[in-house]
């Protein structure tokens, strides 16, 4: 401080007042950078969660494809579709009844070791697979004219249902063909009468897959029985002659699934209901990931290997 004169001058004071004046912020000054910065980091975790609930939903799209063409290779390879697995092995899972190998359950997780695929989806939970219901039957499973002998392996073919037009070497699949002369008398799909003493699957002793052929159905008006159904948002009907569907629960399918069906979207109740419908959704942030097999699908799978003609 200068004393001139007996006065003090005030330079001194106003550099201090000057100095304090610089220095931090005030409450309201750091409440409004907070609050800026708190609006910052939200919008950041959106835009994170954005990138992160596209990133799994291209990668599950990309998985149920891989998934799709494996159980096509499993089924050229091996001549039948994969029963589900219910012990978590990753293996199919199969009991022998009344002579035939039939499904121990219709439906399960994905047999992801016998198809060679990942166990979980882009989210990290288990697949569920499920099959046609009379794959569990030995009374079908094995039987031509049977969507389900998709996934037969082994026991006694039968032909029950089946017709064969002699003249043409045309096989037929019908319940309302009782007589041989249904063929060229009732419903005129043959000049000469029927025959059902003919079986078209390669011989083989023990029989060995495939079970199904060219005349499983669906095959002209004959659909077959019981199939899965598998729809679009709109309510139409995806494919024809489903015999196993794949279902990824998506992003919520820790909450939403199979053992926990309540709380997700009408679609997604219909996916997890323990029915044979199931519907394939485009869009919505918690939407299931689909992918099916048909018997058309099968047939073309093995039908390059001469296993079915």
């Amino acid at each position: 401080m200068v004393v001139l004169g007996g006065s003090v001058s005030m330079s001194y004071f106003t550099a201090r007042r000057t100095d304090t004046s610089l220095k931090g912020f005030s409450l309201m000054e750091m409440a409004i950078a907070l609050l800026i910065l708190g609006l910052v980091i939200v919008s950041f975790q959106g835009i994170f969660k954005l990138l992160f609930d596209t990133d799994h939903k291209m990668r599950e799209q990309q998985s149920m494809h891989r998934i799709n063409l494996s159980l096509n290779t499993y089924l050229s390879v091996n001549g039948y579709l994969p029963c589900p697995d219910t012990d978590g092995d990753g293996r199919e899972d199969r009991v022998t009844d009344a002579g035939n190998s039939v499904c121990a359950d219709r439906e399960g997780g994905l047999p992801y070791e016998d198809i060679g695929v990942p166990a979980t989806d882009a989210w990290g939970e288990s697949y569920y697979y499920r099959v046609h219901q009379r794959a569990e039957n030995p009374v079908y499973i094995n039987q031509i004219c049977e969507p389900a002998s998709v996934l037969g392996l082994s026991g006694t073919r039968g032909t029950n249902n089946l017709w064969l037009c002699p003249s043409s070497n045309i096989y037929y699949c019908s319940a309302s063909i009782t007589a041989s002369t249904d063929c060229d008398v009732t419903f005129n799909i043959c000049d000469v009468p029927c025959t059902n003493s003919t079986d078209p699957r390669p011989t083989a002793t023990p029989p060995s897959p495939p079970f199904f052929h060219l005349a499983t159905p669906p095959f002209g008006t004959v659909s077959g029985s019981l199939n899965l159904r598998v729809y679009n948002e709109d309510g139409d009907q995806l494919g024809e002659g489903v015999v196993a569907v794949v279902v990824s629960w998506g992003a919520n399918g820790d909450t939403v699934n199979r053992a926990s069906c309540s709380g997700g979207s009408t679609e997604e109740m219909e996916n997890c209901d323990n029915d044979r419908d199931f519907v394939d959704t485009q869009t919505g942030l918690d939407r299931d990931f689909i992918t099916w097999i048909t018997v058309n699908q099968a047939k073309t799978a093995i039908i390059g290997t001469r296993a079915i003609r």
